[in-house]
């Protein structure tokens, strides 16, 4: 009897590791964080392991913004997200759009999702951009 309860539970846990990866595969809604000087960003973020989509408003408009994924311990690190220059342009209402494909997977490499305004226009310019809004990658989703 020991022995079915083991099967049994050893079943219900391949059924739930199997729909964690799914529902992976299929994308992730992320909580949208506006940073403190950008309150009014609000938005959605779908990440998946082999794409990223952000649809966001409140943020400034005809203005550029870059995308990045990032971890703070135990070293701060950073990538683009996405295919270089990383970046979207709001339109005159302070709506964007970021739709790109990942060559890898974030799963388990990226503890967030940060973007950033450039407020020269310049998304080379690393020197004066402004965090815009973030969304937590999260431990369950790696």
């Amino acid at each position: 009897m020991n022995v079915r309860r083991s099967m049994l539970v050893f079943a219900a846990l391949v059924a739930v590791l199997g729909l964690s990866t799914v529902s992976w595969a299929g994308g992730k809604n992320l909580s949208f964080m506006p940073a403190k000087d950008n309150p009014k960003a609000t938005g959605t973020i779908n990440l998946s392991n082999d794409k990223l989509k952000i649809q966001a408003e409140g943020l400034k408009p005809d203005s550029v913004y870059t995308v990045w994924f990032v971890n703070m311990k135990p070293k701060k690190d950073q990538a683009g997200a996405g295919s270089s220059p990383f970046m979207f342009k709001t339109d005159s209402q302070g709506k964007g759009t970021y739709d790109t494909a990942l060559a890898e997977s974030p799963a388990g490499k990226w503890s967030t999702i940060m973007v950033v305004l450039h407020p020269s226009g310049d998304p080379m310019d690393m020197k004066s951009m402004v965090p815009a809004f973030s969304a937590m990658i999260g431990k369950s989703d790696k």
